[in-house]
């Protein structure tokens, strides 16, 4: 079943474009594939081309210029950095124009994805966007535009180790997940497990966790605290020498998922993104930061 994209009109010619696969998103060595219509309200020779074309950009926001009269504005610029054509109609054929008698014709295409190209991603750092123009006799049918989402490749299923820190004051904190990876299309909740072993009854005051999201481009790395919370789950001010909990933490939607590139295979042209997911735990005694714990948190979609 096709996805309709939408529909645009010239003077003599009606499109339609349709695309086959009923996800929302493409993985590496997939084919994105569908159908460009043409409805043409004469008979029409084509003597040019009608192509298909695959754009990767590249979007950097800059940061508000000192002078301020521009204080308020942000520069982008723009940069593409893939594209891939496919040609639904050739010029000619065996040196002789091309001509179509039909006045409803439909152009198959296969567009097959490599394995290298960054997955889209929007930050206020930068952008990774893709999208299908059309072209029709060298003229480009801005109606048409469809964007297209890239995803990584599918989590590998492997739980993260439990994570451990032990600190001057002889508390010994222990977290793990039970999952090998969470929806960050969705939302979800995450379960986290929590093991606290105060042996000198110190009196903990909070226990506070962090998601900081880590991204780079080409080796720039920007972190970005996505939300904090206190776990309401331990008392405050407890004195236990044993505390064992779940805690659970709702997951935003629409998080990008988690992306590691394989910098041997990337091209030169092509940005290297990486996106990073993390919990921060932090206990505190007596107005002291103590057992300061990161925990990997794999975000995917399914």
């Amino acid at each position: 079943m096709g996805i309709n994209l939408s529909k645009s009109s010239l003077t003599n010619t009606e499109y339609l474009l349709t695309l086959s696969s009923t996800n929302n998103f493409y993985r590496k060595h997939s084919i994105i594939q569908g159908e460009f219509y043409l409805n043409a309200r004469r008979k029409l020779c084509i003597e040019k081309k009608i192509r298909v074309d695959l754009i990767g950009q590249l979007i950097e926001h800059n940061k508000p210029s000192l002078d301020t009269k521009k204080s308020s504005s942000l520069i982008s610029t723009n940069e593409i950095f893939f594209t891939y054509s496919f040609p639904l109609v050739t010029s000619h054929q065996n040196g002789i124009a091309r001509i179509i008698k039909q006045q409803q014709i439909t152009f198959p295409f296969r567009i097959p994805l490599g394995i290298n190209l960054p997955p889209s991603c929007e930050f206020k750092e930068f952008s990774i966007v893709y999208y299908l123009d059309i072209y029709h006799d060298g003229r480009l049918l801005p109606n048409m535009r469809k964007k297209i989402i890239l995803a990584p490749p599918t989590p590998h299923i492997n739980i993260p180790l439990p994570c451990k820190v032990t600190d001057l004051n002889n508390l010994t904190m222990i977290c793990s997940l039970q999952k090998s990876f969470y929806s960050g299309r969705d939302g979800s909740i995450v379960p986290l497990f929590i093991s606290i072993k105060n042996f000198k009854q110190n009196q903990i005051q909070t226990i506070t966790v962090q998601l900081i999201q880590t991204i780079s481009l080409n080796g720039k790395k920007h972190e970005n605290e996505i939300f904090t919370s206190n776990l309401n789950e331990i008392n405050e001010n407890i004195q236990e020498n044993q505390i064992d909990t779940i805690v659970e933490l709702n997951l935003p939607t629409d998080l990008p998922p988690t992306h590691i590139p394989n910098d041997n295979c990337q091209p030169d042209n092509v940005p290297s993104v990486a996106i990073t997911y993390e919990f921060r735990i932090q206990g505190q005694i007596n107005d002291e930061i103590i057992s300061n714990l990161h925990l990997s948190v794999p975000i995917g979609i399914e």
